[in-house]
């Protein structure tokens, strides 16, 4: 895959908590269309990496590297990723919480975001298509405690969806999701982004995960990028005393692609 028609590229990113650095001299690149997935442990800095991407820089803050996102430049060391650029990316956190309202019923949030994404004339039948592709029923006039974890995450998916972004930014996106829910929902995420030619990019733990919709994966340890590359190449046979360590389970293999 060539790196010259990158959607997404960052160089040398380094940042910081306070005074201690979390990202070290990061260079990863996602082409249009493309699902990459970070995987590593957890303090890797995999999160800390996408909040960087999506212009967060609370608490981690950027003070090293670039980023060119589109046509748009950004020196990390000077500017912050601007709400322009933002806009053309969607984030689904790992934390359904941190993305829903507590006070608000949940269709009228679906309504907000409806309109948010210039998707106000969706017909009823479409929208619950979408939400049925998600394993999600109609909200009647549910709230969010009303639903479990796992339903909250596949609905803020949803909800990423509607916007038809550039690039999808999914945080652990199957962590509260059992199995065969996790694999359903996935399979829609990855229809809906080929059909769009939208790129993914996934910071997961979970390796079948990685194995089965990734083209690409980076392995992070201690804030470095350790191997980035084709991911069957990496899920079988990593370079890196690391990656070694990560992958010597196997049971989790049944997910490579074929």
């Amino acid at each position: 895959m060539s790196k010259n028609n990158a959607l997404l590229r960052i160089s040398q990113l380094s940042a910081k908590i306070g005074r201690q650095s979390v990202l070290l001299n990061i260079s990863l690149d996602v082409i249009p269309g493309e699902c990459v997935a970070i995987v590593g442990g957890s303090g890797a800095g995999k999160s800390c990496l996408l909040r960087c991407v999506m212009g967060l820089y609370n608490p981690v803050l950027p003070f090293a590297g670039s980023l060119q996102f589109l046509e748009h430049y950004y020196d990390f060391a000077k500017v912050r990723v601007k709400a322009k650029v933002r806009s053309q990316m969607a984030f689904v956190p790992q934390n359904p919480q941190a993305g829903l309202d507590p006070l608000k019923s949940l269709v009228s949030q679906w309504q907000q975001a409806l309109r948010s994404s210039g998707n106000a004339e969706m017909n009823m039948a479409e929208q619950q298509r979408l939400l049925d592709s998600l394993g999600l029923p109609w909200f009647e006039k549910a709230y969010p405690h009303q639903w479990s974890q796992g339903m909250q995450q596949r609905l803020l998916i949803a909800f990423a969806l509607l916007t038809r972004p550039q690039l999808l930014i999914l945080d652990e996106p199957t962590s509260a999701l059992d199995s065969l829910i996790a694999a359903k929902a996935m399979t829609h995420i990855m229809e809906c982004a080929r059909k769009n030619t939208i790129a993914v990019l996934i910071v997961t733990h979970d390796l079948a995960l990685a194995a089965r919709f990734a083209q690409r994966v980076a392995i992070m340890s201690q804030g470095k990028i350790l191997e980035y590359g084709d991911a069957q190449q990496i899920l079988t046979a990593p370079q890196s005393d690391y990656g070694k360590l990560l992958v010597a389970n196997r049971h989790w293999q049944t997910g490579l692609r074929q």
